[in-house]
């Protein structure tokens, strides 16, 4: 009885909220061309050798490329296809304005652990969440946890990171599959959240209450899921953090 006593109310502070995304998503804005990060990763962290990734642009070929391996940095080797920073599928659904950069690390014991920092442009919606990517992709989410990452002189940085598993059919029929992590993190102007809820409330907050439209990114990291790959991640994102905040 009391709770249909309340359900009126509880109408009512749904209908506001989604009038305020409504508005939130619709009114005219100033869109502010200032990012929460420098689009920049490093060249190297102590033995890790970081090498940007470069996408053929050819849907039957589909090759990556490491840059520094390029004569021609524009051009595929293979096929004579454009090469860009992002993939046919993610030069396909994502605005023209979108910022990509990726650099593939690798450890003289053979190790790898991929970077990367996605920038959204006038678009905003060049920036969700990192899940609907990655199962599109037919790679299946075993598990997603919170991590908190220690940073020197200020509070724990906040990830999400989801456990991950690829799995596919060799040419000889034979199964195979790679368990790998996916560490990610927003960042917008003065914020920062692992949680794309929490990053959606500031967008629409900032667009009510301020007027203003700020471009957010998200940064990652990936490897595999072999040994002690929370210490990784925080090896990684210690590395690679200070260099990218304004």
């Amino acid at each position: 009885m009391e709770a249909r006593q309340f359900k009126p109310y509880f109408i009512i502070i749904g209908l506001m909220a989604l009038t305020s995304m409504v508005l939130a998503f619709t009114v005219d804005v100033a869109m502010v061309n200032e990012a929460g990060i420098k689009v920049t990763l490093p060249n190297q962290i102590d033995q890790w050798v970081g090498r940007e990734i470069l996408y053929c642009q050819n849907p039957e070929h589909q090759r990556t490329y490491l840059a520094e391996d390029l004569e021609d940095r524009s051009t595929c080797p293979d096929c004579g296809a454009e090469l860009y920073m992002m993939s046919v599928d993610e030069r396909r659904v994502l605005p023209a304005d979108t910022v990509i950069l990726k650099r593939q690390y690798q450890h003289p014991s053979g190790d790898g652990v991929l970077a990367s920092i996605v920038l959204s442009g006038a678009d905003r919606s060049s920036i969700h969440r990192p899940q609907l990517c990655l199962t599109g992709q037919g790679q299946t989410i075993i598990r997603e946890w919170p991590h908190q990452v220690e940073l020197p002189g200020r509070e724990p940085l906040n990830v999400m990171v989801l456990d991950m598993v690829r799995r596919w059919t060799d040419l000889d029929g034979q199964p195979r599959e790679y368990n790998f992590y996916y560490a990610y993190w927003f960042v917008g102007q003065d914020r920062e959240t692992h949680s794309h809820y929490q990053r959606m409330f500031w967008m629409g907050w900032d667009r009510i209450i301020h007027n203003v439209a700020h471009r957010w990114a998200y940064v990652a990291v990936s490897g595999s899921r072999e040994g002690d790959y929370t210490s990784e991640i925080d090896y990684f994102l210690q590395n690679i953090y200070p260099p990218m905040i304004l």
